[in-house]
């Protein structure tokens, strides 16, 4: 008896217990599913929202591009299009395989699901292209890859079928598709220049490409249309000014991921339009006097820094890229050696440009004087090995103010042995040679100028005295980018140590920072420019001369190699008028083959005479040529 009462006792208490833990087990799901429901309910929801929401992002339209005087350097042209909404036809999709499907059941015929579906879809969009082809006269036709990529990764946007279609073929068209047809035509803005190849490496060129648009917190899948973006020049300097804002379409899809509502839309904002500080008119007196020669010019305003022109040859048409490069067009400019920017890209050997910056170091070392000569043999000798000058007759005394005039070596050589390599090297420095000018256009190269220590590191030895005398004319390792010869003849004309270059207009808002003057007393400098004066006036640089004005400048001419080849770099610099500097100008040509013969004052000066001619003639400009010069007893 007691056996019988001690187990029921054990059996009511297992079923207490169990009693406990499905107690406990039950109000732990109900607490779960508090949790779950209510706690994190908004959770779930905006989880649901992401998984049934697609987002779309629209970019705006570009901003355009205008020269200093408002005229339109980039703008849009109107371009047509066909394109195929493949979501809208989800429906038509699907009944066509399921109709196919059955038939080949009923036959007993097997098959494979995934290429049945494949084909289906291509047939339904062959259907519609007929109707487009019969109409236009086109050939027109979508691969199955081509649609089933479009449906895996942009299955909201349209499928382009065709680009650039004439307005007579929209026109047509409009009249023969139903509104609420998945094939759409549309009118498209893209990018257009006026000009042609004008300014080319300055503006630039843009490409179809994705864009994100700002990016959000809400990690809902997002569809991009392809929009323009810049690749070269301002327009992709000035990408995120020029692009705008992109707005978006929100779009809520079924369980078979087809849009069915549009939840939120918001419009893309037009980019900003830009203005150059270029001067359309004379970029395109600047590129005509360049002509077919492979080269580049500028104009810089030495007041302010400002680009007035900047050209660089050969060029090429900018609409040729838009609104995509084709093959043709890539191996051309590829094959003209067109893409680079020579006056901003472009490194060469400076020749005897350089010896303004020895004048200077020279003058700030105390060592050589305005009124020193050196007699000039046509050769000297360091180290065993022979320098020579042939710029002039030999066997003369050479004055200093001769020696930038006549473009003396010998005068140069001696002068640079006195002042030894670290104050050349130190005055190229601080006139900014080895810096990029900080010009807002991307890609820009900088110059470089050569040390003891890095000549070491190379590899090279240590330096000697032939580096010395070769750095003093502008040879050896030195290498300078055309915008920065500019900058420094500038910085002559306005006698400060360095320029900033700006390509906006009022870039510079007016005026450059108050830099230091370029370190001479005022009689040193005068003589510094009366020299340049002479070089025009009477020297190797009198093909630039202009009547009834008095201009400032330096030839020069340095060797470098092209495939393997040497060849001639012909520059010129300048500034003018003398008495009030307004303009500072720099060409630079490159001979093209070994049967030419180019020199500074043969080549060079030449164009940028064209250029002071044309300039000051706009201006209607007339200086007396004594008034012009600078005075100082020399």
């Amino acid at each position: 008896m007691r056996t019988i009462t001690h187990f029921h006792r054990l059996k009511n208490n297992r079923i207490k217990m169990f009693y406990m833990v499905a107690t406990l087990a039950f109000a732990y799901l109900i607490c779960g599913l508090f949790h779950r429901q209510i706690i994190q309910h908004r959770y779930f929801q905006q989880k649901e929202n992401r998984q049934n929401s697609r987002r779309i992002v629209i970019p705006g339209m570009r901003g355009n591009i205008y020269d200093r005087n408002g005229i339109l350097l980039a703008g849009h042209r109107s371009v047509f299009s066909i394109s195929l909404y493949l979501h809208e036809l989800h429906d038509e999709f699907r009944k066509t395989y399921l109709k196919r499907a059955n038939t080949l059941r009923q036959n007993n015929v097997n098959f494979n699901a995934r290429e049945l579906r494949r084909d289906s879809r291509v047939d339904v969009v062959k259907q519609y292209l007929d109707v487009i082809n019969g109409t236009i006269g086109s050939s027109y036709t979508v691969s199955s890859d081509a649609i089933e990529k479009h449906l895996a990764q942009k299955f909201l946007l349209p499928m382009k079928i065709a680009d650039d279609i004439s307005q007579e073929v929209y026109e047509r068209l409009m009249y023969i598709l139903p509104k609420k047809s998945p094939v759409q035509l549309s009118m498209d803005e893209v990018r257009y220049y006026p000009y042609g190849d004008l300014a080319c490496h300055i503006i630039g060129y843009v490409a179809m490409d994705e864009y994100h648009g700002q990016s959000s917190n809400e990690k809902i899948k997002t569809f991009t249309t392809k929009c323009q973006m810049g690749k070269s020049g301002i327009e992709l300097g000035a990408d995120d000014v020029l692009r705008g804002i992109p707005g978006h379409e929100l779009w809520q899809i079924d369980t078979l991921g087809v849009a069915r509502t549009l939840l939120k839309s918001e419009n893309p904002k037009h980019g900003s339009s830009i203005r150059l500080s270029i001067d359309k008119n004379l970029q395109d007196v600047v590129e005509r006097a360049l002509g077919d020669n492979r080269g580049c010019a500028i104009v810089m305003n030495v007041r302010n820094g400002e680009i007035l022109a900047m050209a660089s040859k050969p060029s090429y048409d900018i609409n040729l890229l838009v609104p995509k490069i084709s093959y043709d067009a890539y191996n051309q400019i590829t094959s003209k050696g067109s893409w680079l920017n020579l006056a901003i890209q472009g490194k060469f050997p400076l020749g005897s440009v350089f010896k303004l910056v020895s004048s200077m170091a020279f003058l700030r070392s105390g060592e050589v004087l305005r009124t020193d000569s050196v007699f000039c043999s046509g050769v000297t000798e360091v180290g065993g090995r022979k320098f020579t000058c042939k710029n002039h007759t030999s066997n003369i005394d050479i004055t200093f103010e001769d020696a930038i005039a006549r473009s003396c070596n010998i005068f140069f050589y001696e002068n640079a042995k006195k002042v030894k390599k670290d104050r050349l090297i130190k005055a190229a420095i601080e006139l900014g040679f080895p810096e990029k000018t900080g010009i807002e256009l991307p890609y820009e190269g900088k110059g470089f100028v050569p040390t003891e220590a890095w000549k070491k590191s190379r590899g090279f030895g240590s330096w000697v005295g032939g580096d010395t005398l070769n750095l003093s004319i502008g040879q050896g390792y030195l290498l300078v980018t055309p915008i920065e010869v500019c900058c420094f003849t500038s910085s002559i004309a306005a006698n400060r140590l360095r320029t900033k270059p700006t390509i906006f207009f009022n870039g510079n808002r007016g005026n450059l920072p108050n830099y230091p003057s370029l370190g001479l007393d005022e009689m040193d400098y005068n003589f510094l420019v009366n020299a340049m004066v002479e070089v025009v006036e009477s020297r190797s640089g009198k093909h630039a001369k202009v009547e009834n004005l008095k201009v400032a400048g330096k030839t020069g001419t340095a060797q470098f190699f092209d495939h393997g080849e040497k060849r001639n770099l012909a520059w010129f610099t300048c500034f003018a008028p003398v008495y009030d500097p307004e303009i500072a100008i720099t060409i630079m040509v490159q001979e093209k083959s070994q049967h030419d013969s180019y020199w500074g004052g043969t080549n060079a000066a030449p164009i940028a005479k064209k250029i002071i001619t044309e300039y000051f003639a706009k201006k209607q400009i007339s200086t007396p040529g004594d008034a012009s010069l600078r005075t100082g007893d020399l």
